[in-house]
This record gives structure tokens, sequence and C-alpha cells, in this order.
């Protein structure tokens, strides 16, 4: 470990480099990663994925199947996050929409559009219930970029 000395009133004080390092830049590459809970208010199995990194399904992450799984989440102060709905980042809906015959008489032509296939999370970000979000148990795939 490095140190650094001081001069004051004829004393010498140690500051570590430790200390330095938090204060500086080198720090904020610790603090890109997504935590993942499967349950709501950050309770439950947790797993932190570091960033940056590409997940096309959560299917075998760290040996457990996390597709269909996370109820809330939190993000680094490093890390920007977008999470897809489906495995491999698709953006083409698979299945039937939720009554589509209501949009139908109310002349809503681009149905897909209604519900959003992805969903983002700046550094630092918190979502305690992905339910208030429309994402309760519907993340498949994820893509982690560090600032």
């Amino acid at each position: 470990m490095y140190q650094c000395y001081l001069r004051e009133s004829g004393h010498f004080a140690t500051l570590m480099a430790g200390m330095l390092w938090v204060f500086s830049g080198a720090a904020v590459g610790g603090e890109c990663w997504l935590d993942i809970y499967d349950q709501g208010d950050y309770q439950g199995a947790h797993r932190r994925i570091e960033g940056p990194v590409e997940l096309p399904s959560l299917k075998d992450l760290g040996g457990e199947d996390w597709g269909h799984r996370i109820e809330s989440l939190k993000v680094g102060k490093a890390a920007e996050v977008t999470a897809f709905r489906q495995e491999n980042f698709r953006e083409e809906p698979k299945g039937p929409v939720n009554h589509p015959e209501a949009f139908a008489r109310w002349g809503k032509q681009e149905i897909p559009a209604y519900q959003e296939l992805e969903i983002s999370f700046g550094p630092g970000k918190q979502a305690h219930h992905l339910g208030e979000l429309d994402f309760h148990r519907n993340i498949n795939s994820l893509k982690i970029r560090c600032k």
C-alpha cells in the first residue's frame, strides 16, 4: 500500500492510497452492476450481475433460471440497464395481446405498441416492484452498459 505524508504543525499524517482511490475515477469501475431479486422490496433470492454485459437469455444465470422471475432491482451508479420482455432482445410481440377486441373497438391500430417490450433504468435507479412498471416477472434478456 502506498502512503503519502503531510506535514502539519510538526506532525505527520498518513493518508492511505485506498482512501485516495475511493475518491478517484478508478472507483467507478466497481459501480457497474445490476442487482436482481425474485421478490418485491429487494427481498428473496438475489443475484448481482457485473457489467458491461449482454445477456440474451436469463435461463442459466449462475446456474439458475431467472427468466420470468425478477420482481425488484437496483442499478449501480455507473450502469445503464435495458431489460427486454423477450429473449434475444427481440422487439416483436409474442403471444396474444390482452383484450384485442377492446383495442379494435377503440380504433387502436398499433396493438403491439401498447405493451412496451423493453424498459431502461439509469445509473443508481431502483425499482422496488416491477409490477408498477408492468414488468412484473417479465424480464428475459438484459443489456448492462457502463458509464
